[in-house]
């Protein structure tokens, strides 16, 4: 599929009003100097580059003339005052030459608003299917959007145009009938005369000698009157011979696909004025052209789409094109200054980018692969200064744009993708303008049933799509992040983040209930199939303002597959005497599949066994026990695993096992004295310690602590250490220092396993 949505107005193209004769039609370049800037900012000097300037050229801002001054060096300034930026909103700029010959320059757009981080966009149907064109074409100082239409059934076609009222909104379509189904659509003033028409053209192709081609002349309310039909589909228009009048570069085959040029006489009428632009290269260089001042001659040149670069000669006819090969091809290309040294490079819709040296060559800076070769368009979307770039691409789901924000040094960053249609029907095709008067470039998109208008708001989400694979039934996916940024000048006030259309996707979110302008909130996204199959949803985010909600598309398969869990993640034992089993923990297998589950082995390792009712099938939703107990076969912390070994997602699943082993046997683990006379010695009550170890206990300390440890006093036989098998005894007494609850440990520090072990003590002093 092939488009034409901007040729030489590769800056944000409103139309051409190219009059005539002895001074040449001015071209300007992007971008302007400054691209944008910030309303309330005050007045300042703006600097325009391009071709073909006279000494006493005019800039016009809005359609009204500033102070100009042309510069020597072929470029001109102007001077924009304060009220021109006082607020939000999106100047026309163009450079007027006088007469004899002369005329307007292409119009070049120039945002007045606040820079932001990205670029939202609200996305809502407003036209017809079709090829789309931008211009004014009631010369009322709004957009109009026209929309070139193909009847399938008959092959007959039609111009629709919606009359734009400024604020985003359009009239009903005035409806001119074309006598085939319009493919290409390029607005430009073809009989000098200040009004907007149109070329109407289909795509040739090898079935046909060559496409016909219709001047339809505007009467500037919306209607046009049908002129001349010629052979050729233009693909770029121009003053190539500097008398002022449109000419144009026409593709045409027959046979194979090649490039002539054709001069106007001002009145709509064309003549051919070289056959052919450069031999061979089949499939080019015909194509939507790049149209600027490659060598600084004052001679426009054009650019292919390949890429084939041919130097005009300033009389109707070209050089034989230089090839240069590119990382990413595209079909379309446009001409503008991406690195900001003053010289004007190359942009491919691949998107490859090729940057000129100012001598008539370029080299090669690469790209970003990008978008699907449905065209290229440049312009300041987000206010920074630096030119970015949108190309019409798609995902596995959507039809939209990709939007590519520029460093300023020729590069760009990596696409954020924007859907808009899920079908693809006809042509794919847009165009930009400011349709609401807020300083924001806005876009016009067509491709699918109805061709959307895409006013930029505060909201970006990216990504756009999330795409989870294969999951198994029953389990969660790791989570995909979703990031909400208010790229605004105020802050947005969020009414609802939600999941529609199913209920195997899930979120959660830090956004709150508001984000401040310039700051974003993550959204973390997981799916959990609840049964086989392909599964969709949306992300929907409601707030205040224009375009919401927003959605972002969703995709995930369920697989159906055995799935289990094993709970608690891990069990951990007492301190257990040496030789001794503990009581019994559970653990418990839970079948969370649709599939029975065939367990093959239950195990453990270290000092720990296991037992279980576990059948060798599991059904579906159901569960059994795993009892495991802990014999320590050694002094101190001991670790293992149960691990069962089954046919579930992550075979095998594990418990982490923990328990502490000690060779020292207490006789009582506390002792009570009961009510004693303050001053006054209790019996001593005895607590025997015993090894039960095989090797010799070494005891270190036999000490009181905690609370009251002065109430309490201890003697004992049990020297250094006891032997294996042997006991020693510590004899307590209790001599209360004050009436009320007394309280203190025994503490026993050895190399037996849990040390220290302690034996509590009470008491009330009386």
């Amino acid at each position: 599929m092939r488009s034409i949505s901007c040729f030489f107005l590769y800056a944000l193209l409103a139309g051409n009003t190219l009059l005539a004769q002895t001074n040449p039609a001015p071209l300007v370049n992007q971008p302007l100097i400054p691209a944008s800037i910030a309303p309330g900012s005050g007045g300042f000097t703006l600097n325009v580059t391009g071709t073909g300037f006279a000494p006493t050229a005019e800039l016009y801002w809005n359609g009204s003339p500033r102070v100009t001054i042309v510069n020597s060096g072929g470029g001109l300034q102007a001077i924009i005052t304060p009220a021109d930026i006082a607020k939000p909103g999106t100047a026309s700029v163009t450079v007027v030459n006088p007469t004899p010959g002369g005329g307007a320059s292409n119009v070049v757009f120039f945002p007045v608003r606040q820079s932001a981080s990205g670029v939202g966009l609200a996305v809502t149907p407003r036209f017809t299917a079709g090829v789309v064109a931008v211009g004014d074409f009631n010369n009322d100082g709004k957009l109009d959007v026209a929309i070139g239409e193909f009847n399938n059934n008959n092959g007959s076609g039609s111009v629709s145009v919606y009359l734009g009222n400024g604020d985003g909104t359009f009239s009903l379509p005035i409806v001119t009938n074309a006598p085939f189904g319009v493919e290409v659509l390029i607005p430009a003033d073809v009989n000098d005369d200040g009004k907007l028409d149109l070329l109407v053209s289909q795509f040739p192709n090898s079935n046909e000698e060559s496409a016909p081609m219709v001047v339809f002349f505007g009467n500037g309310d919306g209607t046009f009157t049908q002129g001349q039909q010629f052979s050729g589909t233009p693909t770029a228009v121009g003053d190539w011979n500097g008398d002022g009048h449109i000419d144009l570069i026409m593709e045409e085959d027959n046979g194979s696909i090649y490039s002539s040029v054709y001069l106007g006489d001002g009145q709509g009428n064309f003549t051919q004025s070289q056959f052919m632009i450069g031999t061979g290269f089949e499939g080019g260089p015909a194509g939507p052209t790049a149209v600027g001042d490659f060598n600084g001659d004052g001679k426009l040149d054009v650019a292919f789409p390949g890429v084939a670069v041919a130097l005009g000669n300033g009389d109707g006819t070209f050089q034989n094109p230089v090839y240069y090969s590119t990382e990413f091809y595209g079909n379309e290309i446009v001409a503008a200054d991406v690195n900001n040294d003053g010289k004007l490079d190359l942009v491919t819709s691949g998107l490859s980018v090729l940057l000129g040296k100012g001598d008539g060559t370029f080299t090669s800076a690469g790209g970003v692969s990008a978008g699907g070769n449905y065209g290229v368009i440049l312009g300041d979307f987000n206010g920074d200064g630096q030119l970015d770039a949108a190309v019409p691409s798609s995902n596995s789901v959507s039809w939209g744009l990709d939007l590519l924000l520029g460093n300023g040094n020729g590069t760009f960053q990596n696409p954020m993708f924007y859907p808009v249609t899920k079908q693809l029907v006809g042509f794919l095709t847009f165009g930009v303008g400011d349709f609401n008067g807020d300083g924001r470039i806005d876009f016009v998109f067509s491709g699918g049933i109805d061709t959307m208008l895409l006013l930029q708001n505060s909201v970006t989400l990216a990504p756009t799509a999330l795409a989870f694979g294969n999951q198994n039934t029953g389990t969660t996916s790791p989570p995909q992040t979703v990031t909400l940024t208010n790229v605004g000048a105020t802050t947005l006030n969020i009414q609802s983040i939600s999941i529609i259309g199913g209920t195997n996707f899930s979120q959660s979110n830090n956004c709150g209930t508001s984000v401040a302008p310039g700051s974003a909130c993550s959204i973390m996204v997981t799916f959990s199939p609840k049964t086989g199959g392909y599964k969709t949803a949306a992300l929907n985010v409601a707030f205040q303002g224009l375009g919401s909600p927003q959605t972002v598309s969703m995709n995930g398969i369920g697989v159906n597959a055995a799935s289990v869990s094993l709970t608690p993640s891990s069990l951990s034992f007492p301190t257990q005497l040496f030789g001794t089993t503990s009581l019994s923990q559970t653990a418990t297998l839970t079948n969370t599949g649709t599939l029975a589950v065939t367990v093959s082995s239950i195990a453990t390792t270290g000092a720990f066994s296991a037992t279980s009712n576990c059948p060798s099938s599991l059904p579906a939703f159901q569960a059994c026990q795993i009892q495991v107990q802990y014999k320590p076969t050694a002094r101190g912390q001991q670790s293992g695993e149960l691990s069962v070994t089954d046919n579930a997602t992550h075979s095998p699943q594990h418990v982490k096992l923990s328990g502490t082993g000690t060779v020292v046997s207490l006789s009582a683990t506390g002792i009570s004295f009961g009510d004693q006379q303050v001053g006054t010695t209790s019996l001593g009550i005895p607590i025997k310690v015993t090894n039960v170890g095989t090797v010799p206990l070494a005891i270190s300390q036999i000490s009181i602590g905690g609370a009251n440890p002065a109430d309490f006093t201890q003697t004992n036989n049990c020297g250094l250490g006891i032997p294996a098998g042997a006991s020693c005894t510590i004899k307590i007494s209790f001599t209360p220092t004050a009436t009320g609850s007394r309280s203190a440990t025994l503490d026993i520090t050895d190399n037996g396993g849990a040390s220290p072990q302690s034996v509590a003590l009470t008491g009330t002093g009386t």
